[in-house]
């Protein structure tokens, strides 16, 4: 359970987790330049809401979004028998 956390947080799309480095395929080169500009504040501020667990909830949603679809890729196997 840790891990699908610590994966679905990973893949926000904010600097400087691994998702904002996917999401440079998605947008304009000069926005992902105006964005890395504010890298180090973009960290800062992710790091105080997540302090005070503003993103709690929408982390947990998304969390349970994926556990939902682990579970039944895993049980597909089991349900043809």
């Amino acid at each position: 359970m840790i891990n699908v956390n610590l994966a679905v947080f990973n893949l926000l799309p904010i600097p400087p987790l691994d998702g904002s480095r996917i999401a440079t395929v998605l947008i304009p080169d000069r926005y992902y330049y105006k964005i890395m500009q504010y890298e180090r504040q973009i960290m800062l501020v992710l790091f105080a809401l997540l302090f005070f667990g503003v993103l709690s909830v929408p982390l947990s949603y998304l969390s349970n979004w994926v556990y939902k679809g682990i579970y039944w890729l895993t049980a597909l196997p089991f349900s043809f028998a």
